[in-house]
This record gives structure tokens, C-alpha cells and sequence, in this order.
């Protein structure tokens, strides 16, 4: 009687199954499908029933492939496929049996649309095709999914890494663009720089040419307000007459400032300039 106790508790021992989170197990009764247990404490027919254990929670699959450009430059794309089996009892069992390796058959599946995608584009275009590779892959890919009871979560282009001698052509590339635009926008400052100065050098000489021309007037009205004076003291005297005692006056006093300044010389080029000034103030004083 206890031998028979013992071995019904062995049984039920045997028989036990306790399913943790995120797993599920498919029960074969003698090889054909009978259930799915869940999350819990479970119960088996020992040498009768078997399980397979399924995992629920995520799977993360890196998928790296060698492709060619449309213009015959090789690329490698690397992709993070993100997917699960689907929380149903016939997605879990489809995913188990459906296939023999189901992440075989996804990498193979991803490699052969992604070299597909790679030829339709050129290889200084493809980095700027990131989110179009990933949704057109995770498209097709979420179909297939489904025939393994599973379903796809995202499709994530990791990287795009070019021919390294292509990569180095295409900097020299742009760094002679970069070059070329510094050189361009170098000679537009220089020529603004010149036109500027231009316009500086332009009005400096208008506001001298200004001031001499406000001076010479400045002096004419001088003269001739001092020609006028002189006419009044003496009807008799001329202008030309005139004139020549202003300037010879404006030389002398010239000659007086430049007499107050030490160590000055004064040399007169006319030997006979002094005596002319002399006579002329004379001339003008009869």
C-alpha cells in the first residue's frame, strides 16, 4: 500500500509544471497537440503527455548584410529586428512547428529583401534612405511573421558602412567643396572690403574737395570785401592795383608767423621777391 502511495506521488510530482511569466507551454499527448498551459501551476499526464517551453517576451535579432550599390559600390547594412510570438494557443503551437528554425528562416528572409533594397539605390544616397529601408523590410517581414505565429515589433537600420575607399574619395570630395566655398566667400569679403574702402577713400576726397572749395570762397569774399574797403578809403586805386597789396600783405604776414617759430628758414627762390613786395605796397599806398 505505501509502495503505491509512493508511486502516485512520484506521478504527481512528475507531472507538475509551474510556467513562469512571459513562457507558455504546448502539451503533445502522444505527439499530437492537446493544450497550452500558462502562467501558473499545471498539471500532466506523466509518460503520457510532454511539453515544449515557448518564450512570450521579446527578441532582439541582429541581421548584417554585404550588399551592392545600384552604381557597384559594396555596402554593408547592419538591422536590429525587434519580435514575439503571439499570445494565442495557435500562434504559440505555429511557432513551434511551423518551421524548424524560425530565426534561420527571419535572418535569411531579412538578407534577402535587404540586398534587394541596397541595389535600388546609389551609394551617396543611401544613407538618406534609413527610415524607407526599415519600413519597406518591416512590411514584408511583419507578413511572413504572421504565417509563424509571430508578430513583428520594429525594423531599426543600425548602421550603413560603405567601401572604405569609397568613403575616403568621398571626403576628399567635400572637403575640396569645403575648400572651394572658403576660397568663394574669402574673395566676396576681400571685394566687399574693397568696395567699402573705396567708398571711404570716395568721400574723404569729396569732403576735402568740399572744404578747399568752402575755403577758396572763404578767401575770395575776404579779398573782395577787403578790395571794397580799400575803394572806399581811395576811389583812384585799381583793383589789379589792389589785389597785388593783399597778396603781398598775406606774404608778409606769412613770413612774420613763420619768424616766430625757432630754427625755421625761409629761402626765396625770386631774389628780387622781397623788393617787388616792397614796391607793390608802396605803388598801392599813393
Amino acid at each position: 500500500m505505501e509502495f503505491v502511495v509512493l508511486v502516485v506521488l512520484v506521478l504527481v510530482i512528475m507531472g507538475v509544471k509551474i510556467v513562469k511569466p512571459q513562457q507558455a507551454l504546448v502539451v503533445l499527448r502522444l505527439g499530437k497537440i492537446s493544450r497550452v498551459l500558462r502562467e501558473w501551476i499545471n498539471f500532466t499526464i506523466p509518460f503520457i503527455e510532454r511539453t515544449i517551453k515557448q518564450r512570450l517576451s521579446m527578441t532582439n535579432l541582429d541581421v548584417r548584410v554585404d550588399g551592392i550599390t545600384r552604381d557597384n559600390v559594396k555596402t554593408t547594412v547592419e538591422l536590429n529586428v525587434i519580435f514575439r510570438v503571439k499570445n494565442d494557443d495557435k500562434a504559440i503551437a505555429d511557432s513551434l512547428f511551423s518551421v524548424d528554425d524560425t530565426i534561420k528562416v527571419i535572418r535569411a528572409m531579412v538578407e534577402e529583401q535587404l540586398r534587394a533594397k541596397i541595389y535600388v539605390f546609389e551609394h551617396d544616397e543611401i544613407f538618406g534612405k534609413r527610415n524607407e529601408i526599415g519600413d519597406e523590410i518591416k512590411i514584408i517581414l511583419a507578413q511572413k511573421l504572421q504565417e509563424f505565429g509571430m508578430e513583428l515589433d520594429s525594423v531599426q537600420v543600425k548602421d550603413i558602412v560603405l567601401d572604405p575607399k569609397v568613403v575616403e574619395a568621398m571626403n576628399n570630395v567635400i572637403a575640396s567643396e569645403k575648400n572651394k566655398l572658403a576660397v568663394i566667400k574669402n574673395a566676396e569679403a576681400q571685394k566687399q572690403s574693397d568696395i567699402l574702402k573705396a567708398e571711404a577713400d570716395k568721400q574723404v576726397k569729396l569732403l576735402l574737395w568740399e572744404g578747399m572749395a568752402l575755403q577758396r570762397e572763404a578767401i575770395a569774399k575776404g579779398f573782395k570785401q577787403s578790395i571794397e574797403e580799400i575803394k572806399a578809403s581811395d576811389n583812384n586805386l585799381r583793383g589789379e592795383k589792389i589785389l597785388d597789396f593783399l597778396l603781398a600783405s598775406s606774404r608778409i604776414e606769412t613770413l612774420e608767423k613763420i619768424g616766430y617759430t625757432n630754427n625755421s628758414k625761409v629761402i626765396f627762390v625770386n631774389e628780387n621777391l622781397e623788393g617787388k613786395m616792397a614796391s607793390m605796397i608802396s605803388e598801392a599806398q599813393k
